[in-house]
């Protein structure tokens, strides 16, 4: 195996990693309302989807597939947090 190639290797999952970490980082500024977190984790598998498959997209792609996401996906958030006080509530 030649340096070359362990260099591209290498290179190759830094990306990837770097790529997380910037995609966590539009997660969390995306889901600070609480109740658009599954639009933004939608957006943000999409987004990693997007970089896996080598197709261009950034912060653009993300708002867009995170605005086409949020339009039903408040909806699932607010159901989640409504779950999460039941279950609260109950345990109390």
């Amino acid at each position: 195996m030649s340096l070359a190639r362990t260099d591209s290797r290498a290179w190759g999952r830094f990306a990837l990693f770097a790529e997380c970490l910037l995609t966590g980082v539009w997660i969390a500024l995306a889901a600070l309302p609480l109740v658009t977190y599954p639009a933004a984790l939608a957006a943000g598998t999409r987004h990693l989807r997007r970089h896996l498959a080598h197709e261009p997209g950034g912060w653009r792609e993300f708002a867009a597939d995170f605005r086409s996401a949020v339009r039903g996906g408040w909806l699932v958030g607010l159901a989640g947090w409504a779950a999460v006080a039941v279950v609260w509530t109950d345990l109390r």
